[in-house]
C-alpha cells in the first residue's frame, strides 16, 4: 500500500519507477535496498523482491538495434496475442523503455526477458511482409544468448523454447 495516502497500490510507471494508483506518489527502485541478484517487482500493487538466478548479456552492434527491439516489443504488446503469459508481458513492458536496452549495451537480461525478446523478434519476422536484413545481427545475437542460457541450465529447470 502507498505510504502517503495509505489507500492506493503501486503500479509500474516507468523503468525503475512505481506510482500509487490513487495519489500518484512515486517510488524508485533505488528507494529499496536490494542485493545484486535481486530485482524489485510490483505484483498486484504490492512491492516484492525477486531473486534472479542468472543474468545474461546481449551486446548490440549498432545503436539503432535498441530502438528496433523496443519498437518490436511495443508492437507485440499492442497486438495482444504474441506473449504467452503475464511474465512475458511484464518483461516486455520493462524492456520497452530506453534505459532497459541501452544503445551501447550491454543489455543485462534474465531468462524470462531473453525468452520474451526471442518471442517478439520471431513474431516480427513472421508478421512483417518486408523483413529488414539490417537487424538480422541483433536477432541472431539474442537467439544465441538465449540458446546458450537454456543449454547451460540444469536438466530439471524449465527450458522449453518459445
Amino acid at each position: 500500500m502507498c505510504g502517503t495516502c495509505e489507500q492506493g497500490k503501486y503500479a509500474p510507471a516507468g523503468l525503475d519507477l512505481y506510482a500509487c494508483t490513487m495519489c500518484g506518489h512515486t517510488l524508485a527502485t533505488t528507494d529499496f535496498v536490494l542485493d545484486p541478484e535481486e530485482r524489485l517487482i510490483c505484483r498486484d500493487g504490492v512491492m516484492h523482491t525477486q531473486v534472479i538466478d542468472s543474468l545474461y548479456e546481449v551486446w548490440p552492434t549498432h545503436p539503432v538495434q535498441s530502438a528496433y527491439v523496443q519498437a518490436t516489443l511495443i508492437r507485440a504488446l499492442l497486438s495482444q496475442n504474441v506473449f504467452t503469459g503475464t511474465d512475458q508481458v511484464n518483461a516486455a513492458n520493462r524492456l520497452k523503455f530506453e534505459e532497459a536496452l541501452p544503445e551501447q549495451g550491454p543489455w543485462t537480461l534474465d531468462l524470462t526477458e531473453l525468452r520474451t525478446l526471442v518471442v517478439a523478434m520471431r513474431w516480427r519476422k513472421k508478421s512483417t511482409s518486408f523483413p529488414d536484413p539490417r537487424h538480422d545481427a541483433i536477432e541472431a545475437e539474442i537467439r544465441r544468448v538465449y540458446d546458450e542460457a537454456v543449454h547451460s541450465r540444469s536438466p530439471e529447470a524449465d527450458d522449453s523454447a518459445p
